[in-house]
């Protein structure tokens, strides 16, 4: 076996290792000396991709096809990378010529299907097809029936995408994307505890995965908000019993019993979550948009505003009460919650 040979196979087995900088490097040392080696070039444009760098990745693989066009893998690598640029046209370009060089092979299939999946408006019908003659060339590839999970997803079969997310993961229970993606299925119903279980799970298995960390943040935020919308329900309870002039033990123990209740179903979903969430949640405020500071917002103002309405003295619990009303108005937040809350969550599904 030659050094190069030995060169690649180690950068390879780095990139396996996720260790994407140190096999750039040796891919790297392997062109410095052969210029000209299309799998050194395709092996750089995966680590490259891998690091988000997809403009060098791009350039690294176009390099290998402008020395080998006929090389079917780097038509499929290039729709990989030209995915992740959300190039919609360049990548269903790059599928359909990886496609026509090797019409037989799975990957072939697959990638065409994820670029499909890629367009501005998705040919998620079409992906499908394409997703399933994947599953008949490669029936045992996780990947596959991920893929068709991702279309039938889209399709609106959330229960046909379900199976199939169920079928990688026996293929492979640690595929992280077929967890992820499940996970995604999950919260879209509204099963925060599942998902929260599910995203533990997956976390342990590939901690480094960006589109996890994405959907923990996901978790986060939905457990905000439902904590938003009981916080207006116990806000109005309370309030009704500062207008009635309901005795001060009244509204403390409508106050305590509240808390009583929420710290314990916050507790059954925190035990679900994956380790060292607390310090997750908080850098949350600098990585969700403008509406998830919102719903973050409206959470303290809101627990200030209930825990004055509960245990203050009637006079400065009626004040509080009259502020938090006028808030609320200029917020018009029983208005607002509900789409603002959808729009801060968005739900990351992969392949």
């Amino acid at each position: 076996m030659t050094e190069d040979c030995q060169a690649l196979m180690r950068a390879e087995t780095l990139l396996d290792l996720r260790r994407d900088a140190e096999a750039e490097q040796r891919f790297r040392d392997v062109l410095a000396a052969d210029p000209e080696s299309v799998p050194a070039l395709l092996g750089l444009g995966r680590a490259l991709n891998r690091q988000d760098r997809h403009e060098e990745a791009e350039r690294a693989v176009r390099g290998a096809l402008a020395l080998a066009p006929e090389h079917a893998a780097g038509y499929h690598q290039l729709t990989d990378v030209l995915c992740d640029r959300r190039d919609g046209a360049g990548a269903l370009s790059a599928a359909e010529s990886g496609l026509a060089l090797a019409p037989h092979a799975f990957t072939s299939h697959y990638q065409h299907a994820r670029a499909l999946l890629s367009q501005r408006r998705p040919r998620v019908r079409d992906a499908y097809d394409a997703a399933v003659r994947a599953v008949g060339l490669a029936p045992h590839s996780p990947d596959a029936h991920n893929l068709v999970g991702l279309c039938l997803d889209g399709l609106g079969d959330h229960a046909g995408a379900q199976a199939a997310f169920r079928n990688a993961l026996a293929l492979d229970p640690l595929h992280t994307m077929a967890q992820n993606n499940l996970v995604a299925t999950e919260l879209d119903r509204g099963r925060l505890r599942r998902a929260a279980g599910l995203l533990r799970s997956a976390v342990g298995n590939d901690p480094q995965e960006k589109q996890l960390h994405q959907n923990l943040d996901v978790v986060l935020l939905l457990l905000v908000r439902r904590v938003v919308w009981s916080l207006c329900g116990v806000a109005i309870v309370l309030g009704v019993l500062l207008v009635t002039e309901a005795p001060w033990w009244a509204r403390a123990l409508s106050g305590t019993a509240y808390v009583a209740v929420l710290a314990t179903l916050l507790h059954r979903v925190r035990v679900q979550l994956p380790r060292g969430v607390s310090r997750w949640g908080r850098g949350i405020w600098g990585r969700t948009r403008w509406q998830g500071r919102y719903l973050i917002g409206l959470l303290v103002l809101l627990s200030v505003a209930v825990l004055l309405l509960a245990f203050a003295p009637y006079p400065v619990a009626a004040g509080a009460g009259l502020v938090l009303g006028g808030i609320l108005r200029v917020l018009g937040v029983l208005c607002v919650i509900g789409w603002i809350g959808a729009a801060a969550v968005n739900l990351a599904r992969g392949r």
